[in-house]
């Protein structure tokens, strides 16, 4: 049931009468500001003079994890546990490291909940998470819409391609990008006793909790990238202070440093879209960066958000346009000229030294300049023996090192690669009427053989 535009009722159970607390369970949105999640669910507590306890949890069994996702969340903890006692709230996190570590946290502390409140993401886990907890649940569950700057109920079917949505942000925009008001909490819950166990995370800490659990340790954690609301808003200043004015031409230059790189502080909700759009909106730059930049974070965000919510074939070749099986099919048979195993694109190891060097500042990194991303899943398609194995090699690497990965942007940017939200283009072997890309070409247009030097010594 919709409450409004940003809030669903995903169950019709009563308020517990007798509830110490509303809970708000925090999956996606890490962060004290600019969240909906956390204003609702403050609004909902003084609706029912209530404390409110915020709880984060990490398991060891989510799909690709590892020591750099692990460290990633962790990295932004500390300062969240400072944020919320300063507000009054009590802020629970937990890190469930292997099968003998407790479980059904959410459960335990809904027995004490008025009533959840947690946050609507529309691709990997969090959908699930969402269904299973809201049909267990006793008390009504919320899920809210902190995703974008327009609400996503905003546009009730999938839309085609940016052309189709760029249109209708530009209408609903003004009326949406503005500061949030902000919300206190009228009854403090710092001292409330909480059924559910908590991990102290410090920053001397974090690398000693990550060895304790059940992940794949041989994904590190990224140098140079760190988490939190902090370290975003860091990166949040060099961008708009030193990039952004020269960002429409250096943008698409691997070999400076010419992009945003904030991609993974919104993944994980570290940083809100709309705290960044007003950076940029204000920021002292020619108009045409900031259009430029404005136009990947709102539209071509927001048409990939748009497509995981609709489209329930997302992390598959049949959310594809009809244009596009049509010409897989009368290509399926061509010749590949090279071909790959899995462990050699993974390694690198490819007669193409860009594609290496993208692959390379991928698995080394955490990140992907979004230039050569657009060639790295190009090229592995005319690599692989099939469009079916592509895909699955590209959403496996991308998922496995992208901090930005399992992310509606990921699922999108992957699947643009095979024509989605794209137009057709003259034919040719293999791609057919896909768009077709070449390091040779692509490399021409920025100093490739810096980039590629620069990747090498990351190692």
């Amino acid at each position: 049931m919709r409450i409004n535009e940003r809030v669903v009722q995903l169950n019709d159970k009563p308020v517990n009468p007798n509830a110490k607390y509303v809970l708000y369970w925090m999956q996606m949105f890490k962060r004290v500001e600019n969240n909906h999640s956390l204003i609702y669910a403050i609004r909902k507590a003084n609706e029912l003079k209530l404390p409110l306890v915020v709880y984060e949890g990490l398991k060891y069994y989510y799909p690709w994890a590892s020591d750099r996702i692990h460290t990633f969340i962790l990295e932004g903890v500390k300062e969240k546990r400072t944020a919320f006692e300063k507000l009054g709230i009590r802020y629970v996190f937990y890190l469930q490291k292997d099968k003998s570590s407790p479980t059904q946290t959410v459960a335990k502390l809904a027995k004490d909940a008025a009533l959840i409140v947690t946050d609507d993401f529309p691709c990997f886990i969090i959908p699930q998470h969402n269904e299973r907890s809201s049909s267990k649940a006793q008390v009504p569950v919320f899920a809210v819409d902190s995703n974008g700057i327009i609400p996503m109920s905003k546009f009730d079917k999938e839309e085609y391609g940016a052309y189709t949505i760029r249109p209708k942000i530009k209408n609903l925009l003004d009326n949406y990008l503005r500061p949030l008001p902000d919300e206190k909490i009228m009854i403090r819950g710092l001292d409330l006793k909480v059924d559910c166990p908590e991990t102290i995370v410090t920053s001397d800490n974090i690398a000693k909790l990550v060895s304790e659990c059940d992940i794949d340790h041989s994904v590190k954690p990224s140098e140079p990238y760190h988490g939190g609301t902090a370290n975003g808003r860091k990166r949040l200043k060099k961008f708009v202070e030193e990039i952004l004015p020269e960002y429409e031409t250096a943008r698409n230059k691997p070999n400076v440093d010419g992009s945003s790189r904030l991609s993974s502080y919104l993944h994980f909700g570290f940083l809100s879209p709309l705290e960044i759009a007003l950076a940029v909106k204000d920021a002292d730059a020619p108009q045409e960066s900031k259009d430029a930049y404005l136009e990947e974070l709102i539209v071509r965000r927001e048409l990939s958000y748009n497509f995981t919510r609709h489209n329930a074939e997302y992390d598959s070749l049949e959310s594809l346009p009809a244009w596009v099986h049509k010409t897989m099919r009368a290509h399926v048979d061509d010749e590949r000229q090279f071909l790959y195993t899995h462990e050699e694109l993974e390694n690198g190891e490819t007669h193409d030294e860009l594609w290496n060097a993208a692959q390379r500042e991928m698995v080394l990194t955490g990140e992907m300049h979004n230039y050569v991303r657009m060639l790295w899943g190009k090229n592995v398609i005319a690599w692989s023996r099939s469009y079916e194995e592509a895909f699955e090699t590209l959403v496996h690497l991308n998922n496995k090192y992208c901090l930005d990965g399992r992310n509606p942007n990921s699922y999108a940017g992957i699947l643009w690669c095979f024509g989605k939200h794209d137009r057709p283009w003259m034919e040719r072997p293999v791609f057919g009427m896909m768009r077709y890309m070449t390091s040779g070409s692509t490399g021409k247009k920025f100093d490739s053989k810096k980039y590629i030097e620069w990747t090498k010594g990351l190692v």
